[in-house]
């Protein structure tokens, strides 16, 4: 139906973030998800005119707006988990920071932290699985790293800069991974192996800190042209990007669009950040964890749907009606799983809508996603979203084979492995 480009070795050598682990800026913090920065400039070496404003809806890690700001380029970007945009901020203004300053700031840091006691530090949480105390199987946090993470955050608040801030909330998080009970296993949070014999003291986490600030950032930060003509953090913003789309960028002003939104694989995102986003303080109950649920694209079940969809697309309509026939006839891990695919496209859709109205005339989208399955039923989700862009007015240039992704067990003997590509769009 679309044309198929085999960009499978190419993107293989650029596309996965992984390669960002070693650059300066990019490193600061570990991504699940994502691309590399190569992927990035392989893109604007193909633009014939070089664009001017670019948009990304879905931030991550900051990668796009972080080389495009690079290269002087300016662009709007959205996400909508706090802590990510917290990270995307703090690396979007590493041009801007001073060592001296920061050296300062980690003596002066240092300096409160050896003042608070541990009576001053409240280690009640409305997440019962937070911090470690008596009678608990499990927790997320040895009560000592707790101690010591709270007494950071209050050295930190003391400083009153709201422009370093983002940067030592960075680190901190860096010292949730090294000292945290939990681990990133691809698809959520895990319980590390033997995590119960771990014992930390207050100390140590001190001194991770520091060495993180001293080994990565102070030597990053010296690396950084502090000449940019461009600063991205001012186009940086914090929210649903199904909204901020239309609330924050003019009709017709943007010259590309680079984005790769969240899979359709029945993941909420936020879910592999839950430890920052508790232990951190962006989430402090139940009813926080459901707000920011409610705006982020539903390509997961953890919220109840309403089959209230305004999408007619026929492809999607052929897809559904081969996932409720293949539901009837098996157990199902979920009962929702087609109300979250009707819904996921649904979400696709306001996007496409959005960027349409806000791209120039001959101008390009390359939008990267993956196909999915469910109850042995291919979802082609690069077919599906090119065919919405496609009614919407866009012209559907090619669909890039960029890797192939691995199913779960059972589903990889019925459809085998998933495509992962890029749809090439023109307005």
């Amino acid at each position: 139906m679309y044309n198929y480009i085999d960009y499978k070795e190419y993107y293989g050598r650029i596309m996965q973030f992984g390669k960002n682990k070693k650059v300066p800026i990019h490193r600061w913090y570990p991504f699940v998800e994502g691309y590399s920065r190569e992927f990035i400039e392989s893109i604007i070496s193909e633009q014939t005119i070089v664009p001017r404003n670019c948009l990304e809806p879905f931030a991550g890690s900051g990668t796009t707006a972080l080389e495009l700001q690079r290269m002087n380029i300016e662009c709007y970007s959205f996400e909508v988990n706090p802590f990510m945009y917290t990270l995307s901020n703090a690396k979007l203004k590493a041009n801007s920071y001073n060592s001296a300053t920061i050296k300062k700031h980690l003596k002066r840091m240092l300096t409160t932290i050896s003042t608070i006691s541990d009576s001053e530090v409240s280690n009640i949480s409305d997440f019962s699985t937070l911090v470690e105390s008596e009678g608990k199987k499990k927790w997320n946090l040895n009560k000592p790293v707790f101690l010591a993470v709270e007494k950071i955050i209050l050295a930190i608040e003391e400083l009153h800069s709201k422009k370093y801030r983002d940067i030592y909330i960075v680190v901190l998080a860096n010292v949730l991974l090294e000292f945290g009970n939990l681990y990133r296993n691809g698809k959520c949070l895990s319980y590390k192996k033997h995590w119960q014999q771990n014992e930390y003291t207050q100390q140590e986490v001190f001194d991770h800190f520091s060495l993180i600030i001293e080994k990565t950032i102070l030597p990053d930060i010296k690396t950084q042209n502090k000449k940019l003509n461009c600063d991205n953090s001012q186009k940086l913003y914090l929210g649903d990007s199904r909204t901020l789309i239309n609330e924050k960028i003019e009709n017709s002003s943007i010259d590309l669009i680079i984005t790769s939104p969240p899979y359709l694989n029945s993941r909420d995102y936020t879910d592999s950040y839950m430890l920052e986003l508790k232990a951190l303080g962006y989430l402090t109950n139940l009813s926080d964890i459901r707000k920011l649920r409610s705006q982020t694209l539903r390509s997961h079940v953890q919220l109840k749907l309403e089959n209230n969809f305004q999408l007619s697309n026929e492809l999607l309509s052929d897809t559904v009606d081969k996932l409720v026939d293949a539901s009837q006839n098996g157990e199902s891990w979920n009962d929702e799983i087609v109300l979250m695919v009707q819904a996921y496209f649904d979400d696709i859709k306001q996007i496409f809508e959005g960027m349409f109205k806000k791209l120039k005339k001959d101008r390009m989208v390359y939008f990267n996603v993956s196909n999915s399955a469910y109850y042995g039923v291919l979802i082609n989700t690069l077919d599906i979203c090119a065919s919405i862009a496609e009614d919407i007015g866009f012209e559907v240039i090619e669909i890039r084979e960029a890797r192939y992704l691995n199913p779960s067990p059972q589903q990889r003997e019925m459809v085998g492995k998933l495509l992962e590509g890029v749809i090439v769009l023109k307005k």
